[in-house]
């Protein structure tokens, strides 16, 4: 004789764990209800705006701290650590100015007193490309530069 009973899910479990399980997921939903309403409604922060406003006057103050330690450095005899001041000014600058072309030009001076005349015209072929004016006086500099490395090569 066969009975015909039918289980009923959940009838094995209690009605204290059911309770419990359905607060937990009331808990959640609302909690994920909240998060997503408050980024939803999330205000752009201006703070992208003040740094820009306030980045120029930065750099300015780092590119004159920097021509000053470059300076400072050049007096002392530490002509390395005063073209990695000048290497750093020339980065900030743009394309194509002024300022670059100078700290160009100050570089290949420095490599050029270090006598490697070879880094020297890296340096001073691009302070002559950012020299739009053509204000720079470059030329004798390359020249000498460039009779010293033609005369190394010739010796080899």
């Amino acid at each position: 004789m066969k009975q015909d009973t039918e289980t009923i899910p959940g009838d094995g479990v209690s009605k204290k764990l059911k309770l419990f399980v359905t607060l937990l997921t009331l808990i959640t939903f609302i909690a994920l209800v909240a998060l997503f309403t408050k980024l939803a409604t999330k205000q752009p922060t201006p703070k992208k705006k003040a740094l820009a406003i306030a980045k120029p006057q930065s750099s300015q103050f780092l590119l004159d701290e920097y021509s000053q330690v470059g300076a400072r450095l050049i007096n002392v005899g530490l002509t390395e650590q005063a073209i990695d001041q000048y290497i750093k000014i020339w980065e900030m600058q743009t394309t194509g100015t002024l300022a670059r072309a100078n700290a160009a030009q100050t570089i290949g001076k420095l490599y050029a007193d270090l006598g490697n005349c070879q880094e020297a015209l890296v340096w001073l072929f691009r302070a002559e490309v950012s020299d739009l004016g053509k204000t720079l006086p470059l030329q004798p500099l390359i020249d000498t530069c460039l009779s010293k490395v033609r005369s190394k090569i010739s010796d080899q």
